[in-house]
């Protein structure tokens, strides 16, 4: 498949009156008026825009939404991570464009009951984007939420008896079923669909997957909180290789994923959004003729743990705050296996007493000051360590 500016050759631009209206919203955030409103009064040609950067539209959102850009526009404001000082957030209107999402992407079917136990709103709003699914599909619904980690098999239970035949679940509560079952031996006859949606299902966790669910239809939706559900792919598509839905434009620059939102419904100015996430355009084995992509992984300073996504330098950022420590560095150890951890090394201060006193308050003040890394480790505190450089 070659490739011209970054999309697949043949593949329709962008219509006018779409990119227009596009950088008319983004001109109207703080911080973007300079950025987009002289493209808006002038150009619509989207590859002579500058990407917008994730620090940007953090900003533009949140100064945009403290002064009152949610009021009177049927909204719903998520946030899906990002420090309490300066939160990561999306505004999206309340169909949650499930509607559009299905005409690409429908993995359910009246007759259908979907158990589903993705997280809330707080790591991104996977649970509330299913039920919304769910009901446009004329599919039943158990909104269970995530399980407690002792309770696995006593959901199994329950799902087989409430007659569940699909199941929606973010990576590592999918990650904790599939090992309860490997482990268990327990098949799971009912489960004939299952869905995730998220930054991209890890090769671990697909390979176990493929291990306990051999017959079950895997269907994956490819996102963030900022972006919302960009490409989609189902049962006949390699795992890492989605399909762009009709309203995320999709480009690939210098190796990394930009989506621009056109949705006429849209709030959150995605111009040229830089992922973090890289990426190519492929041919997808499913054999659709529309532009594929396949999701490599991400930047050196995007981690992806338990299903959500993290900036080193603001993890970073949260443990030099704290005035012993003079350096910090953030990895993800043994990713996609039942022992991934987050380890933030350290190197103090000179003179600060280097002891184990000083490395919890490091994590407790890392904890407290990120929106959503306490949620990503429920159940599990070992699951992000301090330690010494």
């Amino acid at each position: 498949m070659s490739l011209q500016g970054g999309f697949p050759t043949g593949t329709p631009s962008p219509t006018v009156p779409a990119v227009r209206a596009l950088l008319d919203r983004a001109a109207g955030f703080p911080g973007l008026e300079e950025k987009y409103r002289g493209a808006a009064a002038g150009g619509t040609d989207l590859a002579a825009l500058d990407p917008l950067t994730a620090d940007e539209l953090r900003r533009a959102v949140w100064s945009g939404v403290r002064g009152g850009l949610a009021q009177d526009r049927g909204t719903v404001l998520y946030l899906g991570g990002g420090t309490t000082a300066q939160p990561s957030a999306t505004l999206v209107p309340s169909c949650l464009f499930a509607g559009d999402i299905l005409r690409s992407w429908a993995p359910l079917g009246p007759g259908d009951v979907l158990l589903n136990l993705s997280r809330g709103t707080r790591l991104w709003p996977v649970h509330d984007l299913c039920n919304a699914l769910a009901a446009l599909s004329g599919s039943s619904a158990i909104p269970y939420g995530a399980p407690d980690g002792e309770d696995l098999g006593g959901v199994l239970d329950f799902a087989a008896q409430c007659g569940a035949t699909a199941l929606a679940a973010d990576t590592p509560t999918l990650r904790a079923l599939l090992a309860h079952g490997r482990r268990t031996g327990r098949p799971l006859p009912w489960l004939r669909t299952l869905l995730w949606v998220g930054t991209g299902l890890d090769g671990a966790t697909a390979d176990l997957t493929a291990e306990v669910l051999p017959h079950t239809a895997v269907w994956g939706l490819y996102g963030s909180v900022e972006t919302w559900a960009v490409a989609c792919n189902g049962p006949h598509c390699a795992r890492d290789v989605f399909h762009p839905l009709p309203h995320q434009y999709a480009e690939v620059l210098d190796g990394e994923i930009l989506v621009s939102t056109l949705h006429e419904l849209a709030v959150t100015p995605l111009v040229r959004y830089r992922t973090g996430d890289t990426g190519e355009f492929v041919a997808c084995p499913c054999g659709s003729p529309t532009p594929a992509l396949r999701v490599r992984g991400r930047l050196a300073d995007v981690l992806a743990f338990r299903g959500a996504r993290f900036g080193r330098g603001e993890l970073a950022g949260l443990a030099t705050a704290v005035d012993e420590v003079a350096e910090a560095e953030a990895a993800v150890l043994d990713a996609g296996l039942p022992t991934e951890r987050l380890r933030i090394a350290v190197r103090t201060a000179p003179g600060a007493p280097a002891d184990r006193y000083l490395l919890d308050w490091v994590r407790e003040c890392v904890l407290a000051g990120h929106l959503t890394l306490r949620q990503a480790v429920a159940g599990d505190p070992d699951a992000v360590e301090v330690v010494l450089r």
